[in-house]
């Protein structure tokens, strides 16, 4: 018979079962119950988690069973292949399927038996509920610090460093100002109280010389953050009305409302998502925090507002709109900056842009001329549209453009993949030893892979009618099919074919990229 053995360890550690005792246990299984001289292949792979379905040996061993090369997968615990009800719910029926039977070592469950099959979707539900219960409760812990102002660990703020402390057994951990940070906090707020804008702050701070941890430039985004982080603020009655009008939970009364301390919140990020969005003020545990605080509840609420304000100004810079060709590529020569698209009204009371220097929006000195931007968007335009029909190699260089551009046949596997993916639960509603528990993470499972294959197919007809107004050009010329084009796709293409346009307050400069050349 031809057995796999597939051992896991997520980290490289001494913690838990190392690998070769995984696969020595399941050897010595295998001896035991069904004797010596049968062919026995190795899967073992270290520092993948059991949530990456892509691992790589786990992915050659359900190749070769879906060959039906195997007749028996065994793990030396049921946690090592899944820790999810439902995908390894799955795994068995796909299992099954290939007449694959599944043996668990330690927990001695063998789904080649419908006891074994049904103790081990038992097994695995519990499993599930227990690490989930566990989950659950260093969550109220966390709460429960962060109720009472401590410091629940990660990189701390600049200004403090964490100190430890044991009261009745316990340890916790609290910040303490770090005198040499904390007067580059204070200097940060008082200059942006003086300027009002994160530019003008990161120009003071460079020319007095004043950097980051590491010794780098501050970047708009740390000065923004450190100026929006509650840490700095004094738990006064100004700021604790502030986040109660904002719905976050406030964990300290009126009364123990003071100057002496500052805030601490918790759940400002959803750590469940990719990169870690900072959530909503409402969903925000703000508590009295053990170290001083900075700058007044007034102030810093006031510094919240004018960040607000300043960031519906739209005068962050910009390359990808649905109005300007050349925002991604137009610069002032006379200082090096881009030149930023910015939208007006015209004496008719009709929307327009320009594009200006942002140097010179950044008041950094720069007094380069301003450029109409349709006018200057249409004159490029002309420019390059009558340069391509003239270039004998532009066949060659657009064909190369459309292929380096080319998803149908990622749409369609990945559709396929998704069909597949919700066929294999289906099958799986129909096996009579699953848990309503079961059931209803397959149903939830369904319903997310119906919802990606039809968001899927929707960018494969957009893309497919985008290529049939692209095929055009083999018909007609590049300027037709130059105007069928989105803006999207012209900004796209624009970025292809040239590098650099310069203006220089008087002419325009256009640098091709090397796919001219």
């Amino acid at each position: 018979m031809e057995f796999a053995i597939y051992s896991r360890k997520s980290k490289q550690t001494e913690k838990g079962a190392s690998i070769q005792y995984q696969i020595d246990c399941c050897k010595k299984y295998v001896i035991n119950y069904f004797g010596e001289g049968h062919n026995i292949n190795i899967f073992a792979e270290e520092g993948f988690s059991a949530k990456n379905k892509q691992r790589p040996q786990f992915q050659n061993m359900m190749l070769l069973a879906q060959q039906k090369k195997l007749d028996y997968i065994v793990c030396y615990r049921l946690d090592r292949i899944s820790r999810n009800v439902g995908d390894f719910a799955m795994l068995i029926q796909q299992l099954s399927l290939w007449n694959t039977a599944f043996i668990s070592v330690q927990e001695q469950f063998d789904t080649a038996t419908p006891t074994g099959r049904a103790m081990m979707y038992m097994a695995s539900v519990f499993a599930q509920l227990e690490r989930e219960t566990i989950a659950e409760r260093v969550k109220d812990n966390l709460y429960y610090l962060a109720k009472k102002g401590y410091w629940l660990g990660g990189t701390f703020p600049l200004g403090f460093v964490s100190e430890r402390v044991v009261q009745n057994k316990h340890s916790y951990c609290y910040l303490v100002q770090n005198p040499d940070e904390i007067n580059i906090v204070k200097n940060i707020y008082s200059l942006f109280i003086e300027y009002g804008t994160l530019s003008q702050v990161k120009r003071q701070l460079k020319k007095q010389n004043i950097c980051t941890r590491k010794g780098n430039e501050f970047s708009l985004t740390a000065l923004k953050e450190i100026l929006k982080n509650p840490v700095y603020c004094q738990a006064d009655n100004k700021v604790r009305d502030y986040f109660l009008k904002e719905g976050a939970e406030v964990t300290f009364t009126e009364e123990q409302c003071c100057n002496d301390y500052g805030l601490m919140v918790y759940n400002k990020r959803n750590y469940t998502e990719k990169s870690a969005p900072r959530q909503n003020i409402k969903y925000w545990i703000v508590a009295l925090g053990k170290q001083k605080g900075i700058i007044s509840g007034e102030k810093w609420v006031n510094i919240q507002q004018i960040l607000y304000r300043n960031s519906n100004q739209n005068t962050e810079y910009k390359t990808e709109n649905q109005y300007a060709l050349l925002s991604a590529v137009l610069y002032c020569e006379n200082c090096g900056q881009k030149m930023q698209p910015k939208k007006r009204r015209n004496h008719q009371k009709k929307l327009t842009f320009d594009y200006i220097c942002r140097g010179k929006l950044q008041e950094k000195g720069c007094n380069m001329q301003n450029l109409l931007g349709k006018q200057t968007d249409d004159s490029i335009e002309k420019t390059l549209l009558e340069y391509i029909e003239k270039n004998e190699h532009f066949y060659e260089i657009w064909k190369k453009w459309k292929s380096e551009y080319c998803y149908k046949k990622y749409y369609e596997k990945e559709i396929l993949y998704f069909q597949k993916q919700k066929q294999n639960y289906i099958d799986l509603l129909g096996n009579k030893y699953i848990s309503d528990t079961v059931i209803q993470e397959i149903n939830i499972k369904i319903e997310e892979l119906s919802k990606q294959q039809k968001i899927l197919q929707r960018q494969k007809m957009l893309y497919e009618k985008q290529q049939h107004n692209m095929q055009q050009y083999y018909y007609s010329t590049f300027r037709m099919l130059w105007q069928k084009m989105n803006i999207t796709q012209k900004q796209e293409a624009i970025r292809y074919l040239i590098k650099k346009v310069i203006w220089n307050g008087k002419e325009i400069k256009i640098v091709l990229t090397e796919n001219f050349l």
